[in-house]
């Protein structure tokens, strides 16, 4: 079921996978959906349907980045930082609580950000990367005009 919480004026959705009962010493997960037309929290759906069929104990935070999905889609630039900072306010207010983070393809960069914004709060447990862009990609030395088009 979709739930809702307000971040800077806009209305952001996520969806939150329940522990079985009884263990509540599991470290919860937050999915970061990858971009791209048409993508949202929907992504991890099948993730979370099998990750649950295992009897898998971690709550799952999914939430749906500014711009995709059920949040608000307001019509302005978006960098890793704006995502890194929603996700901050996310596990700051929601969450409360240290989550292992997982990261979809080119989101890369909005986990590295948001691990920098974390330092002080340790609120990220762990960091998995599934399919992040390529090393000689990320390597590469580009003006940042380059850099922002990536």
């Amino acid at each position: 079921m979709t739930e809702f919480y307000t971040w800077k004026g806009y209305r952001c959705a996520y969806e939150l996978y329940p522990q079985k009962q009884g263990d509540t010493t599991s470290i919860p997960l937050l999915l970061i959906h990858p971009i791209g037309v048409g993508l949202s929290k929907f992504f991890w759906h099948r993730f979370c349907y099998l990750w649950q069929e295992e009897n898998c104990q971690n709550l799952i935070y999914n939430p749906d980045l500014l711009g995709c999905g059920e949040s608000d889609m307001p019509s302005v630039a978006y960098y890793p930082v704006d995502w890194a900072e929603q996700l901050q306010y996310f596990l700051e207010t929601i969450v409360q609580k240290p989550v292992i983070l997982i990261v979809q393809g080119a989101l890369f960069p909005v986990a590295v950000s948001l691990v920098k914004l974390q330092q002080k709060s340790n609120l990220i447990h762990g960091l998995i990367l599934s399919g992040p862009p390529q090393l000689d990609l990320i390597q590469k030395a580009a003006s940042p005009v380059q850099n922002k088009l990536r």
